[in-house]
């Protein structure tokens, strides 16, 4: 089947359906394309892991619950520059491309799915990973970013009998934010009974950790790597390599173009926009481009797009967390609590309804 339409967006993250409301809620047209058959507000997925009955079911909804436009499930098999051939054998024919595809964690596909396309399966492969938790007496996770740490609190929290070790290869915690950031994050796990470790290069055999530096060993019932993300760029590298930087991001101007190919845009964690990689800049972004392409289509000038300074919430467990803002780092509860009374789900899905 051959279908038109104005703009196509590949990919169903915060990016790709903030961009496909906003187009829609205008007059123009879209198809989003997504592997999966539903939307996951990707930072609550950890507390679905160690707490599932905390978000009671709400951190994912169909698409077809949320989008006003077309939704197809499948995968851009190949990309041309006004038409993309679709995994299930379709093509897609439009004016305009949003590529929204996103980014995976290879050693951590709990936080987003490699195999769960169905929203129930995805249910089931998480409510798979808690029952592991709650038999387990020792949980060892490898990598101490913001995944890692935000993994580690909320299974300590939620799941006190289990032993949680936290181990990281630097001498810090949250690697880029400010010292004072990682300090009040150590102290809040600590105070968990977390353990944390620093300098390690913890490598597996048998299902044994040991560690590189000191040799100490570990065999933990559940061990998660919390180490790395890697951009969704395959369906790019035959026709468009030439757009990708050193790292496999999409390069982009002000007005996120991408660069060379005038009717492409790239968004969220596949486009290398110069701010950080977080779900509520995804989002800004997406709403920036919706209303921006709106002017485009009606032949008037765009603003560039302005990038945001970075700032981040991270929760350690239920009940706190840490806040950085360009100008402060707090821990004082009516900020966390902004996040951790529902993680931002209702949020997020509010904003994709206005």
């Amino acid at each position: 089947m051959v279908m038109k339409t104005q703009v196509l967006i590949i990919g169903g993250g915060f990016a790709g359906v903030a961009t496909a409301q906003k187009l829609e809620k205008q007059g123009i047209k879209t198809i989003l394309v997504d592997k999966k058959d539903y939307f996951e507000v990707t930072y609550a997925v950890l507390r679905d892991v160690a707490a599932p009955e905390k978000n009671d079911g709400k951190t994912r909804q169909y698409y077809k619950n949320i989008l006003n436009g077309i939704f197809l499930q499948s995968a851009v098999k190949e990309l041309q520059v006004t038409t993309a051939l679709l995994e299930n054998g379709d093509t897609v024919e439009f004016d305009k491309v949003v590529i929204a595809s996103g980014s995976r964690y290879p050693s951590l596909p709990l936080a987003k799915s490699l195999e769960a396309t169905e929203l129930l399966a995805r249910d089931k492969e998480l409510k798979s990973h808690n029952n592991k938790l709650l038999s387990a007496t020792q949980v060892l996770i490898i990598g101490g970013g913001v995944v890692g740490v935000e993994l580690a609190g909320e299974i300590a929290y939620a799941i006190p009998k289990a032993k949680v070790t936290l181990a990281h290869n630097t001498s810090t915690l949250l690697d880029g934010f400010k010292e004072k950031a990682q300090m009040k994050a150590l102290k809040q796990l600590t105070d968990l009974g977390v353990s944390v470790e620093f300098n390690t290069l913890y490598k597996e055999i048998n299902n044994t950790y040991t560690d590189e530096s000191s040799g100490q060993s570990i065999s933990p019932d559940v061990a998660y790597v919390a180490i790395g993300t890697r951009p969704n760029n395959e369906f790019l590298q035959e026709n468009f390599s030439h757009i990708l930087n050193a790292k496999g991001l999409i390069e982009v101007d002000s007005n996120l173009v991408v660069m060379g190919q005038q009717n492409f845009y790239a968004i969220g964690d596949i486009a290398d926009v110069g701010e950080a990689k977080l779900g509520y800049l995804a989002l800004e972004q997406g709403k920036y481009l919706g209303k921006a392409l709106v002017k485009t289509f009606k032949g008037k000038s765009t603003k560039a797009y302005k990038r945001n300074p970075f700032m981040a919430l991270v929760p350690t467990g239920q009940k706190t967390g840490v806040v950085q803002l360009p100008f402060m780092v707090s821990t004082w509860k009516g900020l966390v609590n902004m996040k951790q009374k529902d993680l931002f789900i209702s949020k997020t899905y509010n904003e994709f309804a206005k």
